[in-house]
């Protein structure tokens, strides 16, 4: 849905300190970090796919728990009446931003993003396009997601809002116009003014196969943003051919499964021909390029996943309302039963000799995975995987007695690997953004992987690991600036640790480093983890660890990548330039002394690391493969 302006302030509000109430009601474990890895961002999910606990935006619609337990919540939702998709309360952390960006995902051609600000501060700014807004608590605001926008949160204090996806319906469009012509003053929705209940939820949100006319919909969108570029035109042109060519097969198949084929051969005929077009070089007037809004748009979504639910026409999960009493309290009547595919090969046996990148936190990774992604016939999820693999039941932290992030073989169930390998496959992409279809090479990179090698070792017994080593000075000083940041609190609700800061991965025998400050507690995390990890990497048979060095990849990151792409047998084709690219997670502009402010708090500390470190550098100097022998 579009607006014709970057933001509109809708005339009704609601109460900002009831809502407070509610998000801060909500336990600890219910906040998760943002999927894209944005550092100080997480939120709730309200609504989801089938109300399970996932970032997905594909499925149907459903409340999770945490909805249910939020009665005004679902008071305004059922006042706004809309048709209701992804919903979550999202977190922004003081000091923290979310980074400027064009939402031109599929999802955002038919949804508005409500914004309804629950806790907030005055360095709170909204920017979208030329105009920059402070939302104040309890307004209800809408914005034009497809122009550039960002958030940041330079008060502080932790910034929340209620954010609502929606198709529409409802009042929500009397609203809207209302907004545009002004002068209508905000009423209010006082809590308990009516029910909460009856809620509807989107149940079709993609495409068995997409329709003719949907494409060129999508099309006319992007020609309107195009510009005159006469290479973006004969682009577009070649893309105008291609959907008439869709339109004709689509007369013989409709959606039938017998028209795949033909299907799947003209989005490879068009993908081709618009590469030779150089597309995915081609820039339009807001920024974005034109191959990756053509793939997000058209044909990423013109032909569901065959193992998707979409693709198998199969029924939505029934979800029982919760139960309302007078006094607004709400009964939770039932949960969802998670969604599982029809028998056919194991996810498992999907994946061929799948890669891990594992190290110590903060050691380069995330700059390391952006790079290799890159390589052709690589497929990675996008993001680290930490909700991925926890939300397997049994391998969360509270499901274990809160030992550590630890996993061993053992822990390795058929239960638990199947299901884990299908939420990876179901994620993956490769560089291009196109879904697997058969076996496939993955690469996996999530920090708390560094404890848990034997585990993916019983699961894929062919599986390969990717040590990557940061000098420990500049890994120690990037794991103290991460605890200060509070941007890296991974369980906030930590029993026994002292005052809900725990950030990064939980080691090993981390109750004894509660009565600790930072620097002392960051050495053991640092020295623990590179323990744990060596002795578990040396068990592996050879040829099944390559180790890379973060500053000479910073240095050669193109010989770097060439080696390293070569030792795990997949090819390089990229042309990298002398200085990568910052990766998500940075915290601070990159400088190798940085260190060196801290430098008499890291040589206090540094007994507690130094032989864990010369093991580590004589471990790298032993498995670096060299440039030759990898060739």
């Amino acid at each position: 849905m579009r607006l014709k302006q970057p933001f509109l302030k809708l005339p009704i509000r609601f109460d900002a300190d009831a809502l407070a109430a509610e998000a801060r009601a909500l336990p600890p474990s219910a906040w998760t970090p943002h999927p894209t890895g944005f550092v100080g961002n997480e939120a709730v999910r309200l609504v989801t796919p089938a109300g399970e606990d996932s970032d997905n935006i594909e499925g149907p619609m459903a409340a999770t728990d945490s909805l249910n337990r939020c009665h005004y919540v679902r008071q305004i939702m059922a006042e706004i009446g809309g048709v209701w998709g992804r919903s979550r309360f999202m977190g922004l952390a003081p000091g923290r931003e979310v980074p400027p960006h064009i939402d031109i995902h599929y999802y955002w051609r038919t949804h508005l993003r409500i914004h309804i600000p629950v806790i907030t501060n005055p360095g709170v700014l909204f920017t979208c396009g030329d105009e920059t807004v402070h939302m104040a608590a309890g307004e209800c605001w809408v914005f034009n997601s497809f122009l550039r926008h960002d958030v940041q949160n330079k008060g502080d204090a932790q910034r929340i809002h209620l954010v609502l996806d929606t198709v529409g319906g409802g009042i929500l469009p009397e609203l809207m116009r209302a907004a545009e012509k002004g002068g209508t003053e905000p009423r209010l929705l006082a809590p308990g003014a009516r029910s909460g209940q009856s809620l509807v939820f989107e149940r079709v949100n993609s495409p068995k196969v997409m329709s003719p006319w949907e494409m060129r919909c999508h099309l006319a969108f992007i020609r309107e943003q195009a510009g005159t570029d006469p290479k973006i035109v004969e682009s577009l042109d070649r893309v105008e051919s291609f959907i008439d060519a869709w339109a004709a097969n689509w007369a013989r198949f409709g959606t039938e499964v017998e028209g795949r084929a033909v299907y799947e051969g003209l989005l490879k005929d068009i993908r081709a021909s618009l590469t030779k077009l150089e597309v995915s070089s081609l820039e339009m007037p807001n920024e974005v390029f034109l191959g990756r809004i053509l793939e997000q748009l058209i044909f990423q979504m013109a032909l569901a996943h065959p193992d998707s639910r979409v693709a198998k026409s199969e029924a939505p999960v029934a979800h029982p309302e919760p139960e309302e009493k007078a006094t607004g309290s709400v009964i939770l009547s039932g949960s969802a039963k998670a969604f599982r595919p029809a028998d056919r090969e194991p996810y498992r046996n999907r994946f061929d000799r799948p890669l891990f990148v594992v190290s110590t936190p903060r050691s380069g990774s995330t700059l390391l995975y952006e790079t290799f992604v890159k390589a052709p016939g690589l497929f990675a999820t996008g993001d680290e995987s930490h909700r991925l693999i926890e939300n397997v039941p049994g391998l969360a932290p509270p499901q274990r007695g809160w030992l550590s992030n630890q996993l061993v073989a053992h822990d390795a169930t058929p239960e638990r690997a199947e299901r884990l390998a299908e939420g990876f496959y179901r994620q993956l992409k490769d560089r291009d953004g196109r879904r697997p279809t058969g076996r496939v090479r993955m690469v996996e990179k999530t920090p708390k992987n560094a404890l848990r090698v034997p585990f993916f070792d019983a699961i894929w017994p062919d599986a390969e690991f990717i040590y990557l080593y940061r000098d420990a000075r500049e890994t120690l000083y990037s794991m103290m600036e991460a605890w200060h940041s509070g941007g890296f609190r991974t369980y906030p609700g930590l029993p026994g640790w002292p005052d809900g800061t725990w950030s990064l991965l939980l080691v090993p025998g981390w109750q004894q480093l509660k009565r600790m400050q930072i620097p002392e507690i960051v050495a053991h995390q640092w020295a623990i983890t590179t323990e744990v990890l060596l002795d578990d990497l040396e068990r592996l048979g050879e040829g099944r660890v390559q180790a890379i060095d973060y500053g000479t990849f910073l240095g050669s990151p193109q010989s770097e990548m060439e080696r390293l792409a070569a030792a795990v047998g997949l090819g390089w084709d990229r042309k990298l330039g002398d200085t990568l690219p910052l990766s998500k997670t940075t915290v601070s502009k990159p400088d190798r002394q940085k260190w060196r402010r801290l430098a008499h708090v890291i040589e206090a500390v540094w007994p507690i690391v130094e032989q864990a470190d010369e093991r580590a550098r004589q471990f790298l100097a032993d498995r670096r493969v060299p440039i030759r022998a990898a060739a």
